[in-house]
């Protein structure tokens, strides 16, 4: 039967410890976490562990520098006494010192494993893992659930962390973030401190030991990520964190100017992580040494730890976690190269298609991300969910065939509007008619079209820089020949539209054929396998409201025209 720990008086509702010898259940709660009220906790363990048939007990951990000592030394006792899960229930701080009670412990009881019950404010492996952020949710996984992931973590001294170490306005952030101002304000208390701190803090120079290479580096931010959340999805750190590949992602910021902040911000927040003068990613297989010309503060799991210098080691395997029971884990897979997509023919292998778009979507979030997002659901990372579905759409598309001769027509038809050329042939057509109105037409609509492609194919894929799904993480069916330049957004879409738009208003009466060619030439290139259905989308916009605007300006110029 399982064991109920009460408060011990409804004035400060303080949980008082029951102790039961060989408990199943460890559960380290954290009394101060902002999240629920600690009554309403407790009747969720009851029930739940009641419906369970475990035996548990409740440990409140302590406040200030006893917390950590106290937790550990319970979690060894609870193993030792043949307990075989312990959960945390709080935030990050909490959860990252109960892992490492497990970690130490973890050759008395090698199969223990930790559950996580989200109380705090951040969150981040919770989130990571996709743990529901309900309580009767969190708490059902944790009575229930027998699947696990294996996890790796940060060694730091003499601690380990699980999230991420920090250098920089981070650490200050996490220093200057009241309890109070948690209460109140859950997550943007830390957003808003992390702007302040952000805006306050200035690059310096760092020294850092990689593995036993050196490094020399400015940085206004360094994190050592275990995992890429950064906390508010769909922001996350660097390209390719995973915290189950036993490897650690050291990402070094360093911005100076207005124009660093947002350009930083902007690849954050669609994930276009990418090595430049401000950015750089390096994988830390053993250990890393980090010193800086004046001490930084360093954080860890939303724990102040101290000042630089520091150094942390890779734990590889170090910890299993609960997660929810009725996901399929993934296996990471890499994304297959231009080489492997069939680089050097027209066609790569044929797709078999999935048996729903559904899964098809779980899968692309699992191989463009970590292995964990897929267990997070759609809503977590929404723009990391739209890229998935937008695959998966594609390799819908990509896998159908309407023979040989239908695939002449389309390359053909393709082929005529790479930068409009096609449009080039109507306005002959126009001027064969009607050399006047034709010539006219082709006064305005020429230099239209071209402005359009020259800002779409030379400005705006340049800034986007995604990457063709033949040389991405898709396997296709490519037709024809194989672009060399970005895929976002498509070029030839904004041709068909930029050209529709210029044309329509000379020859109205053709405009539905203009615009019926415009839509065709887009969904050409994603059944030929060179764009995205999102590229095609964007392009067709792009290409109607650029052609729309210089238009306007055209007529500005030359008032004339109008």
């Amino acid at each position: 039967m399982a064991k109920v720990v009460t408060g011990a008086n409804e004035a400060d509702a303080k949980p008082r410890e029951t102790r039961v010898k060989g408990a199943d259940v460890l559960i380290v709660v954290n009394p101060a976490a902002p999240r629920y009220p600690l009554e309403k906790i407790l009747a969720a363990l009851e029930e739940a562990f009641g419906l369970a048939g475990l035996e548990y007990r409740v440990f409140p951990m302590p406040g200030g520098t006893d917390a950590r000592p106290s937790i550990l030394r319970e979690v060894k006792r609870a193993l030792a006494e043949g307990c075989d899960r312990v959960v945390a229930v709080g935030g990050d701080g909490t959860v990252s010192m109960t892992a490492e009670g497990l970690i130490r412990a973890g050759e008395r009881n090698p199969t223990a494993v930790l559950g996580i019950i989200p109380a705090g404010t951040a969150n981040v492996l919770s989130r990571e893992l996709g743990i529901p952020g309900s309580l009767e949710d969190a708490v059902r996984i944790v009575a229930q659930s027998d699947q696990t992931l294996t996890l790796d973590a940060i060694r730091v001294k003499d601690r380990f962390g699980l999230t991420q170490v920090g250098i920089g306005p981070d650490a200050f952030m996490i220093k200057n973030t009241s309890r109070e101002s948690q209460r109140k304000l859950g997550r943007a208390a830390y957003m808003i401190n992390f702007i302040k701190e952000s805006l306050r803090r200035r690059s310096r120079r760092f020294t850092i030991d990689l593995d036993g290479s050196p490094l020399r580096a400015h940085a206004w931010e360094i994190i050592l990520a275990n995992v890429g959340s950064i906390g508010a999805p769909p922001f996350t750190w660097g390209p390719h964190i995973d915290p189950t590949d036993g490897v650690l992602n050291l990402c070094i910021y360093d911005v100076r100017t207005v124009k660093d902040y947002l350009r930083l911000f902007w690849r954050l927040l669609l994930g276009l992580h990418r090595k430049d003068a401000n950015t750089r990613y390096f994988r830390v297989r053993e250990s890393v040494s980090i010193r800086s010309d004046r001490p930084s503060l360093v954080q860890a799991d939303g724990e102040v730890l101290g000042e630089t210098p520091v150094t942390a080691r890779v734990a590889p395997k170090a910890l299993r976690v609960l997660v929810r029971p009725e996901v399929d884990v993934l296996p990471a897979t890499d994304a297959p190269s231009a080489a492997a997509a069939g680089a050097g023919g027209t066609e790569a292998e044929p797709i078999e298609p999935a048996a729903s778009v559904v899964r098809e979507v779980e899968t692309m979030i699992a191989t463009e991300h970590s292995r964990t997002w897929i267990l997070q659901g759609w809503l977590k990372h929404p723009l990391a969910a739209l890229q998935a579905f937008d695959a998966a759409l594609f390799l819908r598309a990509n896998a159908v065939s309407l023979g040989p001769l239908a695939d002449r027509a389309i390359r053909i038809l393709s082929g005529t509007m790479r930068y409009g050329e096609g449009w080039g042939f109507v306005l002959l057509a126009m001027i064969a008619v009607d050399v006047k109105t034709g010539l006219r037409t082709a006064v305005e609509a020429v230099p239209v079209i071209w402005l359009t492609m020259l800002t779409v194919n030379m400005v705006l894929k340049r800034i986007f820089r995604r990457r063709r799904p033949f040389i991405s993480y898709v396997k296709a069916r490519v037709l024809g020949t194989r672009p060399t330049d970005f895929s976002f957004p498509s070029g030839h879409a904004a041709a068909g539209f930029a050209g529709a738009v210029a044309l329509s208003p000379h020859a109205p009466a053709f405009a539905p054929l203009f615009y019926a060619l415009a839509v065709i030439v887009s969904l050409s290139r994603v059944y030929l396998g060179v764009h995205y259905p999102s590229d095609v989308v964007f392009g067709a916009f792009l290409g109607a409201f650029l052609a729309a605007i210089y238009r306007a300006l055209l007529y500005a110029i030359l008032p004339g025209l109008g």
